[in-house]
C-alpha cells in the first residue's frame, strides 16, 4: 500500500504559535493555498482511498487536494484515528511554554521540538509532555503508539495491498510515523502542505520514499 501523507495547511494557531493537537482552528488563506498546492503536486496520482483526521483543518485540506486531482476521486473518510497527539492541558497555550517545560524536565536547553528530538526519541518526549502537564489530560506515548498501531492495522484491513491512499493528517503524527515506523532518524516536523510517501506492505513493513516534500510533482 502506498500512502501519500500530507500535513494540513496553515491554521490560525500555527500563525499564533499555539499548541494544536486535538484543538482545532480554521485554515488561513495561506492554509487554503497549502492544500491547493499539495493537490496540484498530487493531481496525477490516482487515489483508491482518501482518509483524513476528523479535525476541520485536515478535512478541508483533503478537500482542496482532491478538488485538484485529474482522476475520479474517492469519497473522503474522516476519523479520529488520525488525530494529532493530544497535548492535554497545554492545548491552546504557547508552544514555547510547553516545549520549554518539556526540555527543562529533560535537562536540555531548547524551546523547539526539532532540536529536542535531536537529543531524545519521540517516545521520551511524549511521555515527558504528559508528565509535565499539570492535569495529565493528554496522551502518553503508550496510548499514542497503540492508536497508531491500530490505525495502520485498520488501513490494511480496509484497503488492498496495492491500493494508493491519500492520508491528510498532522505534523507531529507524520513525523512520528517516519521516525518510529520508517526509522528515518533525520525526520523533522513537516511543513504545512508537505507530502510524505510511505509504503506499508502486508507484513507490516513500513518504508519512507519521500518526506517533508513541498516541490515534487508526483
Amino acid at each position: 500500500m502506498k500512502i501519500y501523507a500530507v500535513r494540513h495547511g496553515q491554521t490560525i494557531f500555527n500563525v499564533l504559535d499555539k499548541v494544536q493537537g486535538w484543538a482545532d482552528t480554521p485554515l488561513t488563506k495561506k492554509g487554503e493555498k497549502d492544500g491547493v498546492s499539495a493537490g496540484r503536486r498530487l493531481k496525477n496520482v490516482h487515489f483508491d482511498a482518501a482518509v483524513s483526521s476528523d479535525t476541520s483543518r485536515a478535512i478541508h485540506t483533503a478537500e482542496f487536494i482532491l478538488a485538484e486531482n485529474d482522476h475520479k476521486t474517492p469519497q473522503l473518510t474522516y476519523t479520529p484515528d488520525w488525530r494529532e497527539f493530544f497535548f492535554g492541558s497545554f492545548e491552546g497555550g504557547d508552544n514555547q511554554a510547553m516545549w520549554g517545560k518539556t526540555a527543562q524536565a529533560l535537562n536540555i536547553e531548547t524551546h523547539t521540538p526539532d532540536e529536542l528530538a535531536r537529543h531524545v526519541d519521540m517516545t521520551k518526549i511524549m511521555n515527558t509532555i504528559h508528565e509535565v502537564d499539570p492535569k495529565h489530560l493528554g496522551e502518553n506515548a503508550a496510548a499514542f503508539w497503540q492508536r497508531m498501531d491500530q490505525s495502520l492495522a485498520k488501513l490494511q484491513q480496509t484497503y488492498h495491498d496495492d491500493d494508493t491512499v491519500l492520508l491528510v493528517t498532522h505534523g507531529q503524527l507524520i513525523w512520528n510515523l517516519a521516525q518510529n515506523y520508517g526509522h528515518l532518524e533525520t525526520a523533522d516536523r513537516p511543513k504545512n502542505g508537505a507530502v510524505a510517501v510511505f509504503n506499508l506492505d502486508k507484513n507490516g513493513n513500513f518504508g519512507v520514499d519521500n518526506f517533508n516534500d513541498v516541490t515534487t510533482i508526483f
